[in-house]
């Protein structure tokens, strides 16, 4: 069984070191070939298009930043589609939104109709995706979940089936909807103590004591005392989510007033801190606020 991996960046890369640590004949392709250096020298087999690469795995893993990068990916004479000639199974990591994720299983199945597809959002970000302790969200073809069910537990430490696509992306953004809040709180809350001029220490001791305590105020509140904004979930990710999130409350007519109040303060922000980390939120409102 040979997997295919395309897309080598700050959460592909980790996770496709993660299957060749376990053993997995690794193909990939990434546009930037440098990336895929230490894959290479681990074992993986760089093909020079996705087409090749396609035609050369059984199960194809793509982990790319948004709906563009994977249209360029799927389409033209060396894209992934030329490549569906037998049954494969196509397995999206990446997070895009729904419609276009329910488009993508349509031009899939279109192109080969004995291939299978997934939608598998992964939630966690670079630390996880190094460990190997992400969470996986997974929807479409059943067969296809349980068959890959092997590899997702080299990549997360808990898999969970959806059902029918786009769930897996419903709950993705959602949760991001929720993160990028509560990022929000807390950048502003730090943002308030700092103008206050209260101990930005005592702050953030305070912030994680009680009922406050929170794995991501205890992270990324350290991050922003000791100005840390590398990018582990960057700050244009976390916009594009909300960015979703928006969308999706649209859509189905949930009122998110939070939702669209924290993605306008990531786009006021956006120009200037979108390859930082998500907690640079933190400067975005300091930089347009003082």
């Amino acid at each position: 069984m040979k997997i295919g991996f395309i897309g080598l960046g700050i959460m592909g890369g980790p996770m496709a070191l993660n299957l060749l640590k376990n053993g997995v004949p690794l193909n990939v392709y990434n546009r930037t070939k440098e990336k895929a250096g230490e894959h290479i020298k681990k074992g993986a087999i760089f093909l020079d298009t996705p087409k090749e690469l396609a035609k050369e795995s059984n199960i194809i893993i793509l982990m790319l930043s948004n709906s563009n990068a994977l249209s360029n990916i799927l389409e033209g004479n060396f894209g992934l589609l030329e490549g569906l000639k037998s049954e494969k199974i196509i397995i999206n990591m990446s997070t895009i939104e729904p419609d276009f994720s329910v488009a993508l299983y349509k031009k899939i199945k279109l192109k080969s109709p004995s291939s299978s597809f997934l939608e598998a959002p992964v939630i966690g970000s670079k630390i996880p995706a190094k460990e190997g302790s992400l969470i996986i969200l997974a929807s479409g073809d059943k067969t296809a979940f349980e068959f890959s069910l092997r590899y997702f537990n080299m990549m997360g430490k808990r898999a969970l089936y959806l059902g029918d696509i786009p769930k897996a992306s419903y709950l993705k953004i959602i949760n991001n909807q929720i993160m990028g809040i509560t990022m929000g709180a807390l950048a502003e809350g730090l943002n308030l103590s700092k103008k206050i001029g209260l101990d930005e220490n005592v702050v953030y001791d305070i912030v994680n004591s009680g009922a406050f305590a929170n794995p991501m105020f205890q992270l990324k509140g350290k991050n922003i005392i000791e100005n840390n904004y590398e990018a582990n979930f960057p700050y244009k990710h976390m916009q594009k989510d909300l960015d979703f999130a928006v969308k999706l409350s649209g859509e189905f007519k949930a009122f998110s007033p939070l939702t669209s109040a924290i993605n306008n303060s990531y786009i006021l922000g956006y120009d200037k801190f979108k390859d930082e980390d998500m907690c640079a939120i933190y400067k975005s409102l300091t930089f347009n606020l003082s």
